[in-house]
């Protein structure tokens, strides 16, 4: 029976797609460039990337090992920019391979923008993600003209935005500027940005990493900028007493902004199992629906007490809304083991509140956290 799911989850893939090959007129461009590949395994991806493109029969500018296919840019490339199309890979592992690809003109605008996941193969996850481009009969033709996307304009504080990338969630813990999320959203990374939204007012401020819990994949970060406010109140209660099943839970976070947008998500379900993956105890098994995004999230119950941290989920194709979080219990554990001394919230006045109004307040505490 563990061959028979072993060989599933190897198979077990699903995309996410933003716009068609065909609507960029790919034809028109001569190379493709491997311009940023952000992962633990940047080799191994690399090998992916470049074997999938050529065998497509594309162009591909490496200046790379592995499989270099190039020393330099080509003449032609560094005369005329346009020439190229500038591909930009990022993996994670979530218990499951999440990749998401970008493809840039000479400008840095996006043309193109993919994601998949498999729960098998990192190669499984690479090739689906770039399936739109393998499976286009590409062939250059130098007499068809490059459209000229609009310029967008680019304020001054947006300068480096490139540098940056969306990772995760995270949420308030303390009103003096701690944040809870999970560890494989800031894992080997040294800068973090976190992003708060209040009354449709974006702030960002930095942060530093204060402690990590590894095997339980936590983490606690601390914004640092000189312009922070506390806040004046955490309407909201750490239970960690263990949730029974079919209890109603619901999360709140920033799944595939770059995609779904900005706006905070909300998405709600139930504790399917007090276990999560392969009878893990650390976590509930929930049906509440979790992106690539939602990790490291608050999960709530209808009271408006944080019971988890959302982490990862079963590939859809596999089960439908299988998803897991980490229990609060091993949150406060990594909170007690801090030297500073965190003043936890203790409220409760959001149980006679209706969701609605529930989610308001508690959307405030809820980050978007990027990395690099």
């Amino acid at each position: 029976m563990k061959k028979i799911i072993l060989i599933t989850l190897l198979l077990s893939t699903y995309t996410i797609f933003s716009q068609s090959v065909r609507s960029i007129n790919i034809n028109a461009y001569k190379y493709i460039v491997i311009d940023e590949i952000n992962s633990e395994t940047p080799g191994a991806t690399r090998r992916y990337v470049v074997k999938a493109l050529k065998k497509a029969g594309y162009t591909v500018v490496n200046l790379s090992q592995p499989l270099q296919t190039y020393t330099d840019y080509p003449k032609d490339l560094v005369s005329n920019k346009k020439l190229g199309l500038y591909l930009s890979i990022n993996t994670q592992f979530q218990s499951c391979f999440n990749v998401a690809i970008g493809l840039f003109n000479h400008k840095n605008q996006l043309l193109l923008e993919k994601s998949a996941v498999s729960c098998g193969l990192l190669s499984s996850a690479i090739k689906a993600s770039l399936s739109s481009l393998t499976s286009f009969n590409y062939r250059y033709d130098e007499n068809l003209v490059i459209e000229e996307v609009e310029e967008e304009i680019v304020q001054p504080n947006e300068a480096n935005v490139k540098d940056w990338a969306e990772s995760g969630t995270g949420f308030f813990i303390s009103k003096q500027g701690y944040i809870a999320t999970n560890y494989h959203v800031i894992k080997g990374k040294s800068e973090f940005k976190i992003s708060i939204t209040k009354r449709g007012e974006v702030k960002e401020y930095d942060a530093k990493v204060i402690k990590v819990d590894k095997q339980n994949d936590l983490a606690i970060l601390k914004i640092i900028s000189s312009n922070f406010i506390p806040l004046d109140t955490l309407r909201y209660n750490l239970n960690t007493t263990t949730q029974d099943v079919a209890s109603y839970v619901f999360a709140l976070g920033y799944p595939l902004t770059k995609i779904m947008g900005n706006e905070i998500k909300f998405t709600d379900g139930k504790i399917s199992s007090k276990s999560g993956f392969q009878g893990d105890i650390t976590t509930y098994q929930i049906s509440v629906p979790i992106q690539p995004g939602n990790s490291g999230g608050p999960l709530f119950d209808n009271k408006g007490n944080l019971v988890g941290v959302t982490s990862s989920g079963i590939n859809k194709q596999l089960a439908d809304n299988a998803n897991y979080a980490i229990k609060t219990s091993y949150l406060q554990l990594l909170i007690n083991s801090i030297d500073q001394k965190i003043e936890l919230p203790e409220c409760n006045d959001l149980e006679n509140l209706a969701l609605t109004e529930q989610i308001k307040i508690l959307s405030e505490y809820v980050v978007s956290i990027k990395v690099r």
